[in-house]
């Protein structure tokens, strides 16, 4: 399932997280005993954000996206992840506009959206601003009357009656690639080096990703490290796509975990929970995409931003700002992209110029703080040499106070990055209170104690 692109068609990632001689198969390999494969550091430094370009503008939407750069910019974003934007398949469409995920050819862009040279423009303009941009790959399926069927109708899964078949019921506009052949493999290998040597854009986020062999992830990934650095997205959680893939893998626990502790069914601690077992499950050094707010279950026309106001915008996001990982910002759909962003552009603009200032939040190990109401604040330390951040987070529509045991011979002030506010450590503890809804984002502070 695409993160904040409910519109694509997915296979079930759970089914994929079990055994299948077809696909991922199993393995005794215990990952976290292995490293995860290094990036680049723009891609640990990353802030991206998904852009729905039915969003942007009716037509001509590559134009209207490049105009937005300049702003896009200002709020710290660094990578622009684009939906989907290859011509839709007819036969068998799903409503009057089709998803964009029923791809009729990998080779071409949506007329939709706009003609090639809007596209590359947008492509030229991106980098010029000194962002990058990616697409999204739907690699394990096709539109019916797709090209690539139309052509090799023998690269797709037939059923016992030899009828080429669809990933589900559920997924009529489409046709299931059979991965288990060479060719296909070959095929979409060429496709991604054509958009990463001939157009020039900077990686995929593959969506759908665990229902295709690993292996072939890897061939891919080895050929495109030969052209450039890119940045390389599972929407998935398997743990083996980091060894020798994968960049970045999707954090669906800590996405249900909150959405717990929102709903008042679990204390705020279990965040923690969570991250520890993604320490147990993974290499090390793996990247998680870090995405709050219910933006990948957005079924509606109503923008993931709008649906999950109940649940604290600010909230939500500094958890995916501040987190071991990298920020994933959702805008939802059917609905102005920049309109979206505006709403949190301060909290956007502020959150990044942290991160930025910051590399313990970029690179830093986390660490767990215990705190006297644990229930609904949760807390915890980024580290990286002298660096350090307390990121204290309430989930409560109430203020909360708290004191939080920090370890002998911290700073005895620390001043949120944020609004300036002072808070003194007495003892060792160091009492705070959290807006409604709201966290604190403290550093050390060389400033004299707070009489």
């Amino acid at each position: 399932m695409s993160v904040g692109k409910n519109y694509c068609v997915p296979i079930t990632f759970v089914v994929f997280l079990y055994c299948s001689a077809s696909y991922v198969g199993c393995s005794k390999e215990k990952y976290a005993e292995t490293k995860a494969r290094p990036s680049v550091d723009w891609v640990k430094n990353a802030v991206i954000s998904e852009v729905n370009l039915r969003s942007i503008a009716e037509t001509e939407s590559f134009k209207s996206l490049a105009v937005l750069i300049p702003e896009i910019k200002k709020l710290g974003i660094t990578v622009i992840s684009l939906s989907p934007i290859h011509p839709i398949g007819e036969l068998n469409r799903k409503g009057k506009l089709g998803s964009p995920c029923a791809v009729k050819d990998f080779y071409d862009v949506n007329p939709e959206y706009g003609a090639w040279e809007d596209f590359k423009s947008l492509v030229r303009t991106t980098h010029q601003h000194g962002l990058r941009i990616i697409i999204d790959l739907v690699a394990n399926q096709a539109a019916w009357d797709s090209q690539l069927l139309m052509e090799h109708p023998d690269w797709f899964i037939h059923n016992d009656e030899g009828a080429i078949v669809s990933p589900g019921v559920e997924w009529s506009d489409v046709a299931q690639i059979d991965y288990r052949q060479h060719e296909p493999r070959k095929y979409m290998i060429a496709v991604m080096k054509f958009w990463t040597q001939e157009i020039g854009i900077d990686g995929f986020l593959c969506m759908n990703a665990d229902g295709i062999p690993t292996d072939f992830w890897d061939a891919a990934r080895s050929e495109l490290d030969k052209m450039k650095p890119v940045i390389m997205i599972s929407a998935s959680v398997l743990t083996e796509h980091h060894r020798r893939a994968f960049d970045l893998t999707s954090s669906w626990e800590i996405e249900s975990a909150c959405a717990k502790i929102i709903d008042g069914t679990m204390p705020a601690s279990i965040i923690n929970d969570s991250l520890s077992t993604e320490i147990l499950k993974f290499p090390r050094g793996s990247l998680h995409m870090r995405f709050m707010g219910e933006c990948e279950k957005n079924k509606g026309d109503t923008p993931a931003i709008e649906q999950s106001h109940r649940y604290s915008i600010k909230a939500m996001d500094v958890l995916a700002f501040t987190l071991p990982g990298v920020p994933y910002i959702c805008t939802g759909t059917h609905s102005s992209y920049m309109k979206q962003l505006n709403r949190s552009n301060k909290i956007y603009q502020d959150l990044s110029a942290i991160r930025r200032n910051h590399p313990a939040l970029r690179y830093g190990t986390y660490q767990y703080v215990q705190n006297s109401a644990s229930s609904r604040l949760f807390s915890f330390f980024r580290l990286s040499g002298e660096d350090s951040v307390l990121i204290v987070v309430n989930f409560a529509n109430e203020k909360k106070e708290s004191d939080i045991q920090l370890p002998a011979g911290v700073s005895l002030v620390w001043k949120d990055q944020l609004s300036g506010a002072r808070w003194n450590v007495k003892n060792s503890q160091l009492n705070v209170a959290v807006p409604p809804l709201g966290f604190l984002t403290l550093a050390p502070s060389s400033e004299k104690e707070i009489l």
